[in-house]
């Protein structure tokens, strides 16, 4: 897969840069594929990249990339609006992080209660040998 630079355009409102690539492939790269390229070829951010579009025509094995780079993540944050996907995402991410939590609390204290019936019962084995030896 070849890239060349055909557009670079700076936005100082939305704190980015805006580039066009051109990539010459035998299939259609994927966005993920792209990314990827164009982190390893111009060494940017991957965090800070938002691919708007691969573009390609018939019979041709050229595509035409659009993407942003953002100068800081949270500019990042305010500009891009995450998809319906990314936002379910996230939220059953927290939902098994706070089971996860759940869980742990409930395993320390669970610990806790067998620890403390194992110190009862030695402690209740000794003073039975403590009175037996009394006797």
């Amino acid at each position: 897969m070849e890239i060349k630079l055909i557009e670079k355009k700076a936005n100082p409102l939305f704190d980015r840069e805006e580039f066009k690539f051109e990539i010459e492939s035998n299939s259609v790269p994927g966005l993920a594929e792209v990314k990827n390229l164009v982190v390893e070829k111009f060494s940017f951010n991957s965090d800070l990249i938002r691919m708007q579009k691969i573009k390609g025509k018939f019979g041709r094995r050229t595509f035409e990339v659009s993407l942003d780079v953002y100068g800081s993540k949270e500019e990042f944050d305010r500009v891009v609006r995450k998809t319906k996907q990314e936002k379910e995402k996230e939220k059953k991410e927290a939902e098994e992080r706070l089971k996860a939590e759940i869980e742990a609390k409930k395993a320390t204290e669970e610990a806790k209660v067998s620890e403390e019936k194992t110190e009862a019962t030695t402690e209740e084995v000794q003073e039975e040998s403590v009175e037996e030896k009394k006797e």
